[in-house]
């Protein structure tokens, strides 16, 4: 056969798409091809991010919360689940409610895209996490649009005293319409995830 031809396989906006061409234009064009490839990926890594900006990530809505060399943080536009803080008077995160559901959501996300969070979360107290629910500090500086998710939940930080000390615990949580308060454990709020995740993940 004079004229043989090769199959080229071009892929585009997730899609397949299968195309015939010559051998003697098949190695130009692929190289091309390749080239074109790459310039897409450097562009896009290249592309200003700003705080507050909306990406999606993993099929699902974040707000850019934070930017910084080692990641991008993200808290979700919308609570993933109701919880009570905790059904034993307690207001530390660790021993919170709202670890169930965040650890069940976690599973719809690529785990290796994930960077470990080491948070101040109120007062003295820290912990590393791969995903946990915004701090009070997080919370005030957000503009209020971005606070506002039109359901209340919960944060990180608790409210006047220890567990121990008081007889109903409580925590900071954010209002339907973005306003601060504080409230006993045992009140039922929204979780609201927040992940910090590789710079050349989001979009994924």
């Amino acid at each position: 056969m004079k004229n043989k031809v090769n199959k080229m396989v071009i892929q585009k906006n997730n899609g397949i798409t299968e195309c015939y061409v010559l051998n003697k234009d098949y190695m130009e064009l692929e190289e091309k091809y390749n080239n074109l490839l790459v310039t897409i990926e450097t562009q896009w890594l290249k592309k200003e991010l700003k705080l507050y900006d909306t990406v999606n990530y993993c099929n699902h809505e974040w707000y850019v919360i934070k930017i910084e060399d080692s990641g991008i943080t993200l808290m979700s536009k919308n609570i993933i689940g109701t919880c009570t803080y905790s059904d034993n008077n307690s207001n530390d995160f660790t021993e919170s409610n709202c670890l169930k559901i965040l650890n069940d959501f976690i599973d719809n996300l690529r785990l290796s895209d994930l960077i470990i969070m080491d948070t101040n979360y109120d007062e003295d107290k820290q912990i590393n996490s791969l995903i946990r629910i915004p701090t009070l500090r997080e919370i005030e500086a957000m503009p209020m649009d971005v606070r506002n998710c039109n359901q209340s939940y919960w944060t990180m930080t608790s409210s006047y005293g220890v567990s121990e000390n008081c007889g109903n615990a409580r925590v900071f949580y954010v209002w339907s319409d973005g306003i601060l308060y504080y409230g006993i454990v045992g009140s039922t709020f929204g979780v609201r995830p927040v992940i910090k995740i590789k710079r050349e993940r989001i979009g994924g």
